[in-house]
């Protein structure tokens, strides 16, 4: 997506600012899917609907793996220590 090709810019960008971009993924959202909802309603049915994440998740989770593909280079000891850490959420 859009806001994937511009994270190294979002990531930056004040939470107004994002606040604003959230406005206007909500616009998209409820055009494509003919809704006229509350925002809470609208994520989980875009969630199901189109796989979609709010600004704000979605800059998180690219965040996670921004800094995950500069782990995997890194030297072997973070490596383990980054797999372990993330094991631990999973159980």
């Amino acid at each position: 997506s859009l806001i994937d090709y511009s994270f190294p810019c979002l990531n930056s960008f004040s939470e107004t600012n994002i606040k604003k971009i959230q406005v206007l993924q909500n616009s998209a959202v409820r055009f494509i899917l003919k809704y006229d909802t509350p925002f809470n309603i609208l994520h989980h049915e875009a969630f199901n609907k189109l796989k979609l994440l709010t600004v704000s998740n979605g800059l998180f989770e690219l965040s996670e793996r921004y800094v995950a593909g500069r782990l995997r280079h890194s030297v072997p000891l973070v490596i383990k220590l980054v797999y372990e850490y993330k094991a631990g959420f999973k159980s």
